[in-house]
């Protein structure tokens, strides 16, 4: 009697994507996803930062590409900002702290210059009272205690999965809370208070998490890096622009570190010239994600099938 002996089934791979900060240019995680789900590929975790938290929360919650696109269409980005302060509170502030004697330039502005609430409100309409604990594949959304400087993970609890040395995990949080923590960059949003934490833009320590992934269990990681990618830049004109640009300088040092360490595959799809000021640029955005997830399917299934 002749007995075949067939190849032993392989373990299937567990794949998870880690999506970037990088502020509008956020909008080009869309495009990643598409491509990705285009050509079959799992995404069976989900991890983001800052803007990549937003995307990430969203198909972790069940939103199809698509349906993202169409939200994306819609915002007016102007109905969200809700600033922190006056010409008349820096006033009041400068004569508080000139009279006192400890006056310094510094302390007459706010710990964030956009109140964030508006922000919060949007996010509480997507995902209703929805938690971490609630997605339909495992999500982690990071953020940064400033007091602590501890790393602080908005997981989806996994049995078993490996802790990350100086960091927090939280599981029955709000995904508003999570996400309006990730977003927190310092000096431009309110930091948001949390069971006694000042939490701030994950980007600070952690702008691609990847490693949450692989401690999360994942076998194959696929990052897209929105971050700045080290080009000159000899347009900043205000102290915004210039603390901004400082942020993503920080950021892409610590990626270069830590986040490109348990990556199989990184896009880096080209968003320079895009300004995101209409509709039509950040369409533009999503596809530039799409392109750029095109040109690396071939080498993510081969990587995939070994």
């Amino acid at each position: 009697m002749l007995i075949r002996i067939g190849r032993p089934k392989t373990k299937t791979k567990v794949v998870g994507v880690a999506l970037s900060g990088g502020g509008v240019r956020g909008l080009a995680h869309i495009g990643v996803l598409k491509a990705l789900l285009d050509h079959n590929i799992p995404i069976d975790m989900i991890a983001g930062t800052s803007a990549g938290s937003i995307v990430a929360s969203l198909y972790a919650c069940g939103y199809t590409p698509r349906q993202m696109v169409n939200l994306a269409e819609k915002l007016d980005l102007s109905n969200l900002i809700d600033l922190n302060v006056t010409v008349t509170d820096l006033i009041k502030h400068s004569m508080k702290w000139f009279f006192s004697g400890k006056f310094r330039f510094w302390s007459v502005l706010p710990t964030g210059l956009i109140q964030g609430d508006k922000l919060e409100r949007f996010f509480s309409g997507l995902w209703q009272d929805r938690t971490v604990h609630d997605t339909k594949i495992p999500l982690a959304v990071t953020a940064v205690d400033i007091n602590s400087a501890s790393t602080v993970f908005f997981t989806t609890p996994i049995p078993g999965h490996r802790t990350i040395l100086n960091a927090r995990y939280y599981h029955n949080v709000l995904l508003t809370d999570a996400v309006r923590s990730s977003i927190s960059i310092p000096g431009i949003f309110l930091p948001k208070k949390f069971r006694g934490m000042t939490l701030v833009d994950g980007a600070v320590k952690n702008n691609l998490p990847t490693d949450i992934l692989h401690h999360m269990g994942a076998d194959f990681i696929i990052a897209v890096d929105l971050g700045y990618a080290g080009q000159a830049n000899y347009d900043l004109k205000s102290v915004g622009e210039i603390l901004l640009q400082c942020i993503d300088i920080m950021g892409r040092e610590v990626t270069l570190l830590k986040g490109e360490q348990y990556a199989d595959v990184i896009i880096r799809p080209d968003m320079q010239g895009i300004s995101f000021k209409s509709t039509k640029q950040a369409l533009l955005g999503i596809k530039r994600g799409e392109e750029a997830a095109q040109t690396q399917i071939a080498e993510i299934k081969k990587l995939l099938s070994d």
